[in-house]
């Protein structure tokens, strides 16, 4: 991160990776590609016209991932949040920002357990890159994020009523989404087991019935959309 005075004390300011996590990135690029192409071109049953275009399309993926993790970005100046992706950018004025949020993601190993969002009029967010746990404080990072917008976003900013119900809708939606994912998962357990002692315990005709591989891949996304949809109804009574 680096900072600039310019007329106010905190501004602009830019995060990137750090140089220790860059370099650690580019190892894991670098030596993930080598075993995947040596191999891919030392596989005798791998004919020449499939290993090479493949290791070209490879090399030049990963090459372009490389390079566009390092210009990922995220730079805050007196006008704007300027978010940079992999694949996207996007441009906030400080008057559209509705919202500015520490999410957990939950994650494990070496990965941002907590990052920031910022979400704009039309209800959607954007995640601030390299504003995580991992490169800075981000309580600090978002009390300064925080009255950054407080004070540049204008002394006849209010809350867009539309904007906030788009936000609570996604929100919700997210949340359904998880919902399911993981009542499906919850739900795969017995099923399986069920299915393996389809095979070696005598059971109902009609439990075995039931036990179809057709069936269970039609009971798997009925219990997603039913555990969904009630967590979503649920989320928006709630508010």
């Amino acid at each position: 991160m680096r900072a600039w005075d310019v007329g106010y004390d905190r501004l602009p300011r830019e995060y990137r990776m750090r140089r220790s996590r860059m370099h650690a990135f580019l190892w894991v690029i670098g030596l993930s590609t080598f075993s995947l192409l040596g191999g891919m071109l030392t596989a005798d049953d791998l004919p020449a016209s499939f290993s090479y275009p493949f290791s070209i399309a490879w090399v030049a993926l990963m090459g372009w991932l490389f390079y566009a993790t390092l210009r990922s970005s995220t730079t805050v100046d007196i006008k704007t949040i300027h978010v940079r992706g992999i694949v996207r950018r996007r441009r906030l004025a400080w008057a559209d920002v509705q919202d500015i949020r520490a999410e957990a993601t939950y994650a494990e190993g070496d990965s941002a357990s907590v990052v920031v969002y910022v979400y704009g009029r039309d209800g959607r967010r954007a995640l601030l890159p390299f504003v995580d746990d991992l490169h800075v404080d981000v309580g600090r990072e978002l009390a300064m994020l925080t009255a950054d917008w407080q004070e540049l976003r204008g002394a006849d900013w209010s809350p867009d009523a539309e904007a906030a119900v788009l936000i609570r809708r996604r929100r919700a939606r997210r949340r359904a989404l998880g919902v399911g994912f993981t009542s499906v998962a919850l739900a795969a357990i017995p099923l399986l087991a069920l299915i393996v002692l389809r095979f070696s315990v005598d059971m109902p005709g009609w439990l075995k019935s039931m036990l179809h591989p057709l069936v269970v891949l039609g009971v798997v996304p009925l219990i997603f959309a039913l555990t969904g949809i009630a967590s979503y109804r649920r989320q928006l009574r709630n508010g």
